[in-house]
């Protein structure tokens, strides 16, 4: 009979018996990337609101805004413009559903009949694009299925009170990531807008925004939790995605897109899953 101590000695060098060559063997992308169709390229461009609108759940105070009209922060953006461009971008898209807006406004900034204000739309997108003689932008936010339909399902409103199985697991990283964001506006009014770019592009970064999503009000003893959440937040990003699709960008085209940082996490998982494009990161592009 064989002992037990032996069978324990066995069983980790059984375990560590893979084939790796069979494993790595099937290289999705020779399959899929093999006929005609192959991937655009997509820089996604996170950013903090120029403007400090205040119409997210965080709050930045005042004290902590960065002042982008600034002389040093426009030769900033001016430097950020001039690493954006070698991406050499020919479809813009920006955090915005007014299409017919920016249709005559980026009009008349061309014509040069419209100074810049403070958005980032404005002070990247539009500088970008006319320095490029790009001819639009695209406007592809949306509205989410929640936000859309709250009117006509009542249930959807009572859905955000779903009763959380840990209130105190809530309120502690709610805490936590209050001061996650406090300390990241405190770091941003001292980096260059660059260097606020690249902070914001870094994988941590992404994935710990996008948990915020998954702590303080997900965890539900029924389904509310992430049923809300997909309906509210995961609905408008796949829904910007889609409104992306829909402009029907081609292999040689090049998409920069240019929405609020906590939206880049999603956007990036449905660009990197996707066959149709290949992202590009922003440090790449730094000489």
């Amino acid at each position: 009979m064989i002992s037990l101590v032996f069978l324990a000695m066995l069983t980790p060098a059984i375990a560590q018996k893979v084939n790796w060559k069979k494993l790595n063997s099937l290289d999705p992308d020779k399959l899929l990337l093999s006929g005609e169709r192959q991937p655009g390229q997509v820089l996604l461009l996170g950013t903090f609101h120029f403007a400090y609108p205040n119409l997210d759940a965080h709050i930045t105070d005042s004290s902590l805004y960065v002042d982008v009209m600034s002389d040093q922060r426009q030769k900033e953006i001016r430097q950020l413009a001039e690493v954006i461009k070698r991406f050499k971008p020919t479809r813009i898209y920006i955090e915005s559903t007014r299409q017919s807006f920016h249709d005559s406004l980026y009009k008349e900034y061309l014509g040069g009949n419209f100074e810049l204000d403070r958005n980032e739309i404005y002070q990247l997108a539009y500088r970008v694009g006319k320095e490029l003689n790009l001819p639009k932008m695209y406007a592809v936010d949306a509205s989410s299925f929640a936000t859309e339909n709250s009117r006509k399902y009542r249930w959807i409103d009572s859905m955000w009170n779903g009763k959380p199985v840990d209130r105190d697991r809530d309120i502690y990283w709610n805490k936590l990531y209050d001061r996650l964001y406090n300390v990241g506006d405190s770091i941003d009014k001292t980096l260059t807008i660059l260097e606020n770019f690249l902070l914001m592009a870094q994988p941590p970064v992404l994935n710990r925004m996008q948990g915020a999503y998954l702590t303080g009000g997900f965890n539900t003893l029924n389904n509310d939790g992430p049923d809300i959440i997909a309906m509210w937040w995961y609905s408008r990003n796949l829904r910007i995605f889609n409104n992306i699709l829909k402009t029907q960008p081609g292999p040689n085209d090049r998409l920069l897109v240019l929405f609020g940082n906590a939206h880049i996490p999603t956007l990036k998982h449905c660009f990197e899953a996707s066959p149709e494009f290949k992202v590009v990161e922003l440090k790449s592009l730094l000489k």
